[in-house]
């Protein structure tokens, strides 16, 4: 009788290779012995010789439709393809905790595809949202045979962006740790998630439902900027990571925006190839920057915005992998979609503005306002009850459906006793903004801590606001990310908040609008007013939050205001 086969001899004998699309399945070894599921998509028909290689790796499968499509899209363009669950995922073995493996491992399948007979050394790497992150992960650890990245979506600005933004817990993330629990995820689910997170704390709605053991306490436990995660961001990274990169990212991507552009920024400042990035943004959410529609929650941008995101990327691979003379190099280094005006724009640099305006909050000037003048003395103080059991909400419910679009048109906030406003006179002229708008905000709570959530709308003659940018911050971020102080109960402190980049045109007639408020549900936990870690608290309790204004207490909106004569 023969030797019973071990798990790793009955892992190989489900190797397979698909003589239909020249996929085959491979286990890729990694330094410490673990061994990566991929499949390996070989140019059809084969050329006879070595050919530059593509790699993805993800945590979502890789058979997802995505990847197979694209592995047949390149294949069939004489490279080869290869996608590949990351550590703990689908069939590739070792433990998942999400971010922190994906450096060494990246590296690591990097180097063993460029030694393969099918492969002539050199190799690109592409990926949206955790397959962008993966990218970055990989490029710092700096694989010898890595020669440029397709970078889209890609978060990594952790503790300013995800899974807490500014101290404030993205809800989105309890969910996909919840989806991340088994080996494929399955972003379909028979729990009530609306009711499932109005429960308190956190915390122990996470561990009830059996979340990822290693995933959720990483960011249930390190909800600060310590050195968990300051040991996965890039910051001293940039400046030796020597790979071209094609960016691209989304307006209405409420996951990784700040992220992309982040990436974008510092390769731009520190990289050595500094000159070979190159920057796409256009109206489009988180999954749509791979796949640009035309139109995105209730607004029609027009056919142009659906660009061939397939075209330009196989043009970036086929001039750094195949030194093709295609005029990549003549390719604009900005292309942004400019929302108001609904066109492309190719500017020299971003952000288009070098410098930010002041709109001044006024509460005295008939009524609540946004002027470029500032308060010659005091004016009302305007405060609001935020009940953490009563959130400003999302209409439409829950849903965590991969292509569900939350409406940007959110003159549901207007219903609301707990958010200020303050807006324009109706635009004489265009307003075109480009860069990072960021709030300098006075203000005042009756607790130790709370949250503020800042939104910019474009209203029309309509009267509906249209989402244009948001930013928040927990109050007791408000000096540091890594060490969170209380606020002193009635007294006036200044919070800066960032807002997401923009580039946008408030045409004449419209108004610019800022909304201010405390709570974003369910894209945000809610604060419950006490000062402590944040996914631990069960007993909330009203605040009454207060903004302040005048000379005394200039809040101001600075925006990235773009010179008249650029505008055009």
């Amino acid at each position: 009788m023969s030797a019973r086969p071990t798990p790793r001899e009955r892992r190989q004998a489900l190797i397979t290779l698909s003589q239909a699309d020249h996929r085959q399945e491979l286990e890729v070894p990694m330094r410490d012995g673990v061994l990566l599921a991929a499949d390996v998509y070989l140019p059809d028909p084969d050329p006879g010789r070595p050919v530059p290689a593509i790699v993805f790796g993800t945590p979502y499968d890789k058979r997802g439709v995505g990847a197979v499509d694209e592995g047949r899209f390149l294949q069939a363009r004489d490279y080869a393809y290869v996608s590949y669950d990351t550590r703990g995922r689908g069939k590739s073995e070792g433990e998942w905790r999400a971010h922190v493996h994906d450096g060494p491992d990246g590296h690591d399948v990097v180097e063993w595809v460029a030694r393969q007979p099918w492969c002539d050394g050199r190799v690109g790497t592409t990926g949206l949202s955790y397959g962008g992150w993966n990218q970055w992960a990989t490029a710092r650890e700096h694989p010898p045979h890595l020669v440029c990245m397709a970078s889209f979506a890609a978060a990594g600005r952790w503790m300013q962006e995800i899974p807490y933004t500014f101290g404030v817990f993205q809800l989105y993330f309890a969910y996909w740790v919840y989806g991340t629990r088994r080996r494929i995820m399955n972003s379909r689910s028979d729990l009530d998630w609306e009711a499932l997170l109005m429960q308190l704390p956190v915390s122990e709605l996470m561990d009830s439902l059996g979340a990822a053991p290693g995933t959720w306490p990483d960011m249930r436990d390190h909800d600060t900027l310590d050195e968990f995660w300051r040991s996965l961001r890039l910051d001293e990274d940039y400046r030796t990571i020597a790979v071209p990169c094609l960016h691209v990212a989304g307006w209405h991507d409420r996951e990784d925006l700040l992220g992309a552009f982040h990436h974008y920024e510092q390769m731009l400042a520190a990289s050595p190839r500094a000159r070979d990035q190159w920057l796409i943004c256009g109206p489009w959410p988180h999954v749509g920057t791979r796949y640009p529609q035309a139109s995105y929650g209730g607004v029609d941008y027009g056919p142009a915005a659906a660009i061939e995101m397939d075209a330009i990327q196989l043009r970036f691979f086929d001039h750094f992998l195949k030194g093709y003379a295609n005029g990549w190099p003549e390719v604009p280094r900005v292309q942004l979609f400019e929302t108001g005006s609904n066109r492309w724009l190719t500017p020299p640099a971003w952000p288009r503005s070098t410098a930010a305006q002041p709109f001044h909050l006024r509460s005295g000037v008939q009524g609540a306002a946004l002027r470029r003048e500032a308060a010659p003395g005091p004016e009302p103080e305007r405060s609001f009850r935020y009940d953490p059991k009563d959130p400003v909400r999302v209409p439409g419910g829950v849903s965590y459906e991969e292509f569900y679009e939350p409406p940007l048109d959110e003159s549901y906030l207007t219903r609301r006793a707990d958010v200020v406003f303050y807006a324009t006179d109706p635009l004489d002229a265009p307003l075109a903004v480009s860069g990072w708008p960021q709030l300098e905000l006075f203000a005042s709570s009756d607790g130790e801590d709370t949250d503020w959530h800042v939104k910019l709308e474009d209203q029309g003659p309509d009267g509906r606001l249209i989402r244009v940018a948001a930013g928040c911050l927990r109050a007791a971020c408000r000096e540091s990310l890594s060490e969170m102080a209380p606020l002193v109960p009635g007294a006036v402190h200044r919070f800066e908040v960032e807002l997401g980049p923009v580039t946008h045109v408030f045409q004449a007639g419209h108004r610019a609008v800022l909304a201010v408020t405390s709570s974003d549900f369910p894209w945000f936990a809610r604060s419950c007013n006490r000062f402590g870690r944040a996914v631990e608290q069960r007993d909330p309790r009203v605040a009454v939050n207060t903004i302040h204004h005048g000379a005394e207490h200039p809040s101001r909106l600075w925006l990235p205001v773009v010179a008249e004569a650029e505008a055009g």
